[in-house]
């Protein structure tokens, strides 16, 4: 992996999700390249909006779009200042447009894109994760990684796999985008209704497993409610790297089905790795 993107709004950045990105640019030797989106098209957020939700003091008598400027200009020293401090090489790119928009188009030029769930340019109160973050999780052409609120280091790497292509698919890229993981305690976690077996080719996949990582293991969990288990095991975990699959779906799924990786982007503070076809 060369290029990381650290996705953040202009006005307000993250420090976690920035001390995160760092993590990975150091673990994989790549370059953080810091997306700072400024909505000039389509503004909604008053002024008191802004100032509310930028970590810098506002300044007195100019405009709402000076103002977003001078957050924009200290979000991106501060963001220098700590990808120096932390050995990384870093690059910036200051996006005016759509911010959904714009960061698919840089994700499609990407090894991988970090983002905080709570990343919203919406003047109305949101949820983690927002609208911003959901779009950017069902249609990013790259890998995308949900930062931790607090980070304490990797123990465990843990593959959710139902059977499918795309949770196969979410495995061997974060394989192959972290080699410096494979001495890593990893769990791959299956969990099917009761009284049925495991999806998927189980020897090839053990076999997979094995040639990739040095310390594996296959759990299979069963449960009248396959969610809720998943969400049981996740829940108590601390330390962890959790990896999905197939996170945007049809529509005609959506309406039938929850998608499972909802509850877990939602509830879970651990970092998560979402990849699709």
């Amino acid at each position: 992996m060369e290029k990381i993107l650290f996705i953040s709004d202009a006005v307000t950045m993250s420090r976690e999700c920035l001390d995160f990105s760092c993590y990975l640019g150091n673990l994989t030797h790549s370059k953080v390249t810091g997306i700072f989106l400024e909505n000039q098209e389509l503004e909604l957020r008053s002024s008191e909006d802004i100032q509310e939700i930028a970590v810098c003091a506002p300044v007195p008598g100019v405009s709402l779009d000076v103002q977003k400027q001078l957050y924009r200009d200290e979000n991106i020293s501060l963001f220098k200042n700590i990808c120096e401090a932390n050995g990384v090489n870093c690059d910036i790119h200051k996006n005016l447009g759509m911010p959904v928009a714009e960061v698919l188009k840089e994700s499609r030029y990407a090894d991988l894109l970090v983002v905080d769930a709570a990343t919203s340019f919406s003047w109305r109160p949101e949820s983690s994760p927002t609208a911003f973050v959901k779009e950017i999780l069902e249609k990013s052409e790259c890998p995308v990684i949900i930062a931790p609120s607090n980070f304490d280091g990797i123990d465990e790497v843990i593959f959710t796999f139902n059977g499918s292509s795309s949770s196969m698919f979410a495995m061997k890229q974060f394989a192959h985008l972290f080699p410096a993981l494979r001495h890593s305690k990893v769990t791959v976690l299956s969990v099917t209704e009761t009284a049925n077996q495991i999806k998927g080719d189980r020897a090839r996949l053990e076999e997979w497993l094995s040639v990739h990582f040095e310390n594996a293991k296959l759990i299979v969990l069963e449960d009248t409610n396959v969610s809720g288990r998943l969400m049981e095991y996740l829940l108590c975990k601390e330390n962890v790297f959790i990896v999905m699959g197939a996170y945007g779906r049809s529509l005609l799924s959506k309406v039938v089905f929850q998608n499972p990786a909802d509850p877990v982007v939602k509830l879970v503070t651990q970092p998560i790795f979402i990849s699709h076809h």
